[in-house]
This record gives structure tokens, C-alpha cells and sequence, in this order.
């Protein structure tokens, strides 16, 4: 099924477009037999668990890891 996605990704591009893991992911859930709303939820779980995570480890660190704002600037 994903070369099925990714063909159509690519469909009328210049060049080929490969699928994110966000696709695969989906990918997964419809092979699973899931609902597409079951699907939805668990995608949202994810990300909302890899977000604190995140969060977690920048509280933890004196600096910023990653962001718009130049090293020495702190945004909290």
C-alpha cells in the first residue's frame, strides 16, 4: 500500500515525492484494519506524547535546544 501512496504523492511532480512518517504511520493503520478516526487519535496520541517529551527535556537543559531566538535568549 505505501507504493500506492507514494505514487500518487509523486503523481505530476518533476521529481519523486517520499512518503513522511506520518504516511507510514497510516500506512500501519489501515493494514492494522483500523478506522480512519481510530487512526486520527492514535497519530494525535503520538505527537502529543513526543511534545512533552520534548518540552521535558528543553526544561531541562540551560539553553535551547532547537528555535528561532539566537542562543543566549531564553523565551520562558
Amino acid at each position: 500500500m505505501s507504493e500506492i501512496v507514494e505514487a500518487e504523492l509523486g503523481r505530476g511532480a518533476d521529481r519523486s515525492i517520499p512518503m513522511s512518517i506520518d504516511g507510514a504511520t497510516a500506512v500501519v493503520f489501515s493494514e492494522l484494519g483500523l478506522a480512519p478516526e481510530l487512526g486520527k487519535g492514535l497519530f494525535a496520541l503520538s505527537r502529543s506524547v513526543g511534545l512533552l517529551a520534548h518540552a521535558y527535556e528543553q526544561s531541562q537543559e540551560s539553553a535551547r535546544i532547537k528555535g528561532p531566538l539566537p542562543g543566549g535568549d531564553r523565551w520562558y
